[in-house]
């Protein structure tokens, strides 16, 4: 990765790849941990020592990334009521369409094998993992798709986005101050709340506070006076690690918001921050991979699930027990298969998916 310094100043730079690029290294990140779970589960063998334990961080690391994503890309559409329209549209398409196609695949697949239970499920919660409304976790891990309890949050998200940029920022701002205080002082036990889901686990979840500190980070890189955006970065790269290497070993117990959200902010800041003042050239591969990271993050789980099951089936697992390297091997195999199945799923679905639905829907109602 090489830099050359420039002057392109925030306005006239409007894509940050590297912003991109932590998108895909955020879905490896979740790849790495379902990788390691699913191993355990079908296996009931450790994977490499669980090096890949804190890699449900990437989950941190993409909200704060959506909160500056959105914000950097629409903060001049706050207060203009007009622009509502295109924003949701843009956000369903984008969201919706490729994940109603990796979750049919994933139930048909599933009663294909019939290892599915979601004939158990009512129509009311198939209307909720297909609408990605708020539902327990557990029902959508046993009988829909593990990765889109995330997906609500990102719609509520931009929902509340939405609202931003119907009312302005200056009407709203009070009520979501008070709404994310209450987040915060819930978190510590003391807000008590009724048991119920969508309030106690969801409206009052301390991870709506990671999208506000993504929208923070948006806001201090648009007044162009953040410095010395590599050292920042370097700095975020080594409390990150740091809070991996405590997740992994329990040396200290700490809340997600500063272990991982806190260094995600810090190396969003610098590396939007750098970008904007130098040209960095980033290898292709690598932008891909951002490119497919919801593609990525929507199917790994089914594919590793799947081809672990199929291995199973077969009775290799005995060959794989009866060798060290191929207890190593095979969930790396696994890792990188579902890496390669995602990109291809965004090249040749997702990316002509949206392109269609854009040109059908978005142009058609905007």
């Amino acid at each position: 990765m090489k830099s050359i310094n420039t002057n392109q100043s925030v306005s006239k730079k409007k894509q940050l790849t590297l912003i991109q690029v932590f998108r895909g290294i955020a879905s490896l990140l979740v790849v790495g941990v379902h990788g390691e779970l699913i191993f355990e589960q079908n296996l009931d063998q450790q994977f490499l020592f669980n090096i890949f334990h804190f890699g449900g961080s990437g989950v941190d690391f993409f909200f704060v990334l959506s909160g500056f994503i959105i914000y950097y890309v629409h903060q001049k559409d706050l207060g203009k009521d007009n622009r509502l329209k295109q924003f949701i549209l843009k956000r369903l398409v984008r969201i919706y369409p490729i994940y109603w196609v990796v979750l049919a695949a994933k139930l048909i697949a599933s009663f294909s094998l019939g290892y599915s239970n979601t004939h158990e499920r009512s129509w009311w919660e198939i209307f909720q993992a297909f609408s990605l409304l708020p539902m327990d976790r557990n029902v959508i891990s046993e009988s829909f798709l593990g990765v889109s309890w995330t997906l609500t949050y990102e719609i509520f998200f931009y929902c509340l986005f939405g609202l931003l940029i119907y009312f302005g920022l200056k009407k709203c701002l009070p009520l979501i101050v008070i709404w994310l205080g209450a987040v915060l002082i819930h978190s510590i036990g003391l807000l008590p709340l009724p048991e119920n889901y969508v309030v106690t686990n969801f409206i009052f979840s301390i991870l709506h506070l990671e999208f506000a500190m993504g929208i923070v980070a948006a806001h201090l890189i648009s007044t162009d006076r953040v410095k010395h955006g590599e050292k920042i970065m370097s700095f975020g790269v080594f409390l990150f690690t740091l809070a991996a290497i405590n997740f992994n070993y329990q040396l200290f117990p700490l809340p997600d918001i500063l272990a991982f959200a806190l260094p995600s902010t810090l190396l969003v800041i610098g590396a939007a921050a750098w970008e904007i003042k130098t040209y960095i050239q980033i290898p292709s591969f690598a932008i891909l991979l951002g490119n497919a990271s919801y593609s990525l993050y929507l199917i790994h789980g089914f594919i590793m699930n799947n081809v672990t099951k199929i291995t199973i089936a077969l009775g290799w697992e005995g060959i794989i027990f009866k060798s060290n390297i191929l207890m190593t091997i095979f969930p790396l195999i696994n890792m990188v298969l579902a890496t390669i199945v995602g990109c291809l799923l965004y090249l040749y679905i997702e990316k002509p998916l949206v392109k269609i639905c854009r040109n059908n829907v978005i142009k058609k109602f905007s």
